[in-house]
């Protein structure tokens, strides 16, 4: 018996030591208090965030902090300590203690700064009001009478400004200075249904959970509207020809790159739709410093284009300074001749309104068609400033006619003028319709197709079933299973179809001679990690691009395919690399997912096949018989007939 079991034993001594209790660290690292709310820095540990969420706190994702009425406080608090998990690696012993010294040493304004509270004036005289979610805030538009429309993410108010501003900072503590009030005004309209006319994919699925959404208060009045604004009419303009034909022979122009260069500048708003790889992009930068003179460009793309921007600008301007939003300060920007933001950045640009826009691009502009997205409101944005605007996309309809709504109405085209509603009456639903449409858009839209390009080789598409050793009984269980809801199992099933091709991929590559380069589209990440081991292991040297790389890393894979003798092939999910990337020196385009659009579809295929390829262009599908591949493909067939309708009938011929 050891010396410790004796000491513990009844009417022995007392045991030589005295127990510890293992130091556990605070969970809180810091607490703040503005005197309306209270906000919590914790650290990371499984199963708190829930615990916050539970207890009434609500997230600050500028702050970093949980975040929760004063006045609800010591309930919430309460709260988290009873329901904390019993395992949990931290201490919340001084988590009154440090709110109380926060509530006792304030720092007033430290939250409300950061919420990003926006009026936007609306046409009969209410207010649209935004701003990141704030308990007090709701609160205060709930005083207001608002009506909460979740696909503006907006509050519509029935007051004057004056009364919003007092009541939000009444009872949010919302100071004037901290909201950003519109001069322009914006329309507020409502969401029309869907069409029906699409083949739809079939899937079983287990039913959604009950409850979700937000906590709504006892009659809170909510809208399903959207918030859009009438761009500044469109009008013809007067072209510099002297200046037109300095620039083209500067820029070494192609003929039909001239055309399309006068095409823009002659309107203050217009789409070019030419087909990928006509070179949409050196023709808008032409157009848009034709316009713009010594004035600064703004262009909006998608990050993964923000360099690629850069290049072709200073590709034919290679002296003119180009800004990124998020890398360079308002005042680097002001200084320079050209300001690229993608997408996600817009905002910041929103309340720029000292910053001289002279010309707006919009490149993948097909980014825009959902209105109820914070990007397409923050483009109308600035479209209601900037006098010329210019949309690029070689897909203006993806799924259906309505998309094309929000670019009319960002363009400032009479048709935009109609409400969406009214829109989808008129041009939707019948081939009848779709060609009005089309005849209505003609003197906006430019489109121009390859056959301009008369160095360019032929695309030749192949479909090639694959055969499976194992079979299909592992997508079988994924499909037969009762417990996945439905969306989540389309994903699951799409991934693992992916899965099941990797050997035909692998021996397909193997099977190329060794001079030629291939591209492969994936929709999922763990492919791309599959195939470039799989690869690797038979002694063939990948690159890959998918959504987690950045701007500098990605272009770095370009280059390597492009010029590099020993890498072979690029890996790259459909939306990381199919938009908007030249990889030319690829013959062989392997799709092993079919994308939800033909349009998608063709911007993979389109980054081989595309001016500067002479060759011609292999595209390969892989499809798998009796799976989700033939609903996909039939899915893609019904579509095609409202894309032929609308954006093909606009085709024009023209020379190189």
């Amino acid at each position: 018996m050891s010396d410790l079991q004796v000491a513990a034993e009844p009417g022995s001594a007392a045991p030589p030591f005295t127990p510890v209790t293992p130091f556990r660290p605070s969970l809180v690292v810091r607490a703040v208090c503005d005197g309306l709310r209270l906000g919590f820095n914790l650290q990371y540990a499984e199963g708190v965030n829930t615990v916050m969420k539970k207890a009434g706190f609500a997230w600050s994702r500028f702050r970093r902090m949980w975040v929760v009425p004063v006045a609800q406080a010591r309930e919430a608090m309460e709260q988290v300590r009873e329901n904390a998990p019993v395992d949990l690696s931290f201490s919340l012993d001084d988590l009154r203690d440090k709110g109380a010294v926060a509530w006792l040493n304030k720092q007033p304004d430290f939250f409300t700064e950061l919420l990003d509270a926006q009026l936007i004036p609306l046409e009969d005289g209410r207010f649209a009001c935004t701003f990141e979610f704030d308990a007090l805030a709701a609160q205060a538009m709930r005083e207001l009478g608002g009506k909460f429309h979740k696909y503006a993410n907006a509050w519509e108010v029935a007051r004057t400004k004056q009364e919003i501003l007092q009541v939000l900072e009444r009872v949010a503590g919302i100071r004037e200075e901290f909201v950003f009030v519109h001069e322009h005004h914006m329309r507020l309209e409502q969401l029309v249904a869907r069409s029906k006319s699409e083949v739809p994919i079939t899937v079983p699925g287990a039913p959604p959970p009950f409850g979700g959404g937000g906590a709504r208060e006892p009659g809170e009045l909510v809208g399903n509207g959207f918030l859009s604004a009438i761009g500044t009419p469109m009008a013809k303009l007067q072209v510099d020809d002297v200046a037109l034909r300095y620039l083209a022979k500067k820029c070494s122009l192609r003929s039909y790159q001239v055309e399309g260069v006068r095409f823009l500048a002659e309107r203050s708003a217009a789409l070019l739709g030419d087909d990928m790889g006509l070179g949409k992009s050196r023709q808008a930068a032409v157009a848009a410093r034709l316009v713009a003179g010594d004035e600064i460009v703004l262009v909006v793309c998608p990050a993964s284009l923000c360099i690629n921007w850069q290049r072709e600008i200073n590709a034919v301007f290679p002296d003119e300074q180009v800004a990124f939003i998020g890398e360079h300060s308002l005042e680097e920007c002001a200084k320079a001749r050209w300001i690229v933001a993608n997408y996600e950045r817009l905002a910041g640009l929103v309340k720029a309104t000292d910053l001289p826009l002279a010309c707006m691009l919009v490149d993948e502009a097909h980014n825009l068609k959902e209105y109820q997205a914070g990007r397409t409101r923050n483009a109308f944005l600035l479209a209601e400033r900037i006098k010329r605007r210019f949309l690029l996309t070689g897909t203006p309809i993806l799924n259906r006619e309505v998309e094309m709504h929000t670019l009319l109405r960002l363009s400032g085209h009479p048709l935009g003028e109609l409400g969406l509603k009214e829109f989808r009456k008129r041009y939707a639903g019948s081939s009848a319709n779709r060609g009005e449409l089309a005849d209505q858009i003609r003197d906006w839209m430019l489109r121009r197709g390859k056959d301009v390009l008369t160095d360019l080789g032929k695309k030749i598409e192949q479909v090639r079933y694959v055969n499976l050793a194992g079979g299909l009984a592992s997508y079988e269980r994924i499909l037969k299973d009762a417990t996945m809801q439905t969306m989540p199992k389309l994903m699951k099933l799409r991934e693992h179809l992916e899965h099941l091709k990797v050997d035909f991929i692998v021996e397909s590559i193997q099977a190329l001679p060794y001079d030629q380069k291939a591209l492969i589209f994936v929709e999922f990440t763990e492919t791309v990690d599959m195939l470039v081991k799989a690869l690797a292991d038979v002694g063939i040297k990948a690159v890959s691009i998918i959504g987690a790389h950045s701007p500098k890393q990605r272009m770095k894979a370009v280059d390597a395919l492009q010029n590099d003798r020993d890498v072979q092939v690029l890996i790259g999910t459909s939306k990381a690399a199919g938009v908007g990337l030249t990889l030319t020196r690829a013959n062989y385009v392997f799709l092993m997912s079919l994308p939800w659009t033909n349009a998608l579809k063709r911007q993979s295929e389109d980054r081989a096949y595309r001016s500067g390829n002479t060759s011609d262009v292999f595209v390969m599908i892989p499809i798998i018989a009796g799976t989700l591949d033939e609903q996909v493909m039939a899915l893609l067939n019904s579509k095609e007939e409202i894309e032929d309708d609308v954006v093909e009938a606009l085709r024009v011929a023209v020379t190189a």
